[in-house]
């Protein structure tokens, strides 16, 4: 809920025409926050690809040794 906040309010300052140290500050916190939540996206997708590289693993050693890809 805080970043959320933090993200509105980086928008409304850079909605706000201001001095230009107010715009740099908006962009900071909405860039801030837009690069967490990316990073967020990227630790949540990360762990869910292992299985698929160890299934991968698996049927290119079935091949290595069979001459025949595994059926799934």
């Amino acid at each position: 809920m805080a970043l959320g906040l933090v993200g509105l309010a980086g928008f409304v300052i850079l909605a706000i025409h201001g001095s230009d140290l107010i715009e740099v500050i908006g962009g900071v916190l909405l860039g801030g926050v837009l690069l967490f939540v990316a990073a967020l996206i990227v630790l949540r997708l990360g762990p869910q690809s292992q299985p698929d590289r160890e299934r991968e693993a698996r049927a290119r050693e079935e091949f290595a040794r069979t001459g025949e890809w595994p059926s799934a």
